[in-house]
């Protein structure tokens, strides 16, 4: 068996071996119940894609095309729109806040 793809999280790695068996291409994931072992800490790169080594020319193509077939990840782009979200939150929370205050304190 030889490992052909590190995956981020265990979906990733599902998501890809289940990829690799449509295209005709065993694959098993390894190390996708290693996550729970860490608890709320992010634990990337502990599952992994393993096929037989006489597939991993033909599992390696089938990745190259799958990766290239992603977008590009860009997490600033959905960070303004998180923050701005958070900051209306907490500031109508703050508001609601001084509203029942002055109800309760009347």
């Amino acid at each position: 068996m030889k490992c052909v793809f590190r995956a981020r999280d265990a979906i990733e790695a599902h998501m890809l071996a289940d990829l690799l068996d449509q295209a005709g291409i065993m694959a098993q994931v390894q190390g996708d119940m290693l996550q729970g072992a860490v608890g709320e800490l992010p634990a990337a790169g502990l599952a992994s894609v393993w096929v037989a080594e006489s597939d991993e020319a033909r599992a390696r193509e089938v990745i190259t095309d799958f990766e290239a077939s992603q977008p590009a990840d860009s997490p600033e782009t959905h960070r303004p729109q998180a923050q701005a979200s958070f900051t209306r939150g907490l500031l109508l929370g703050m508001i609601l806040g001084a509203v029942m205050m002055l109800v309760l304190l009347r």
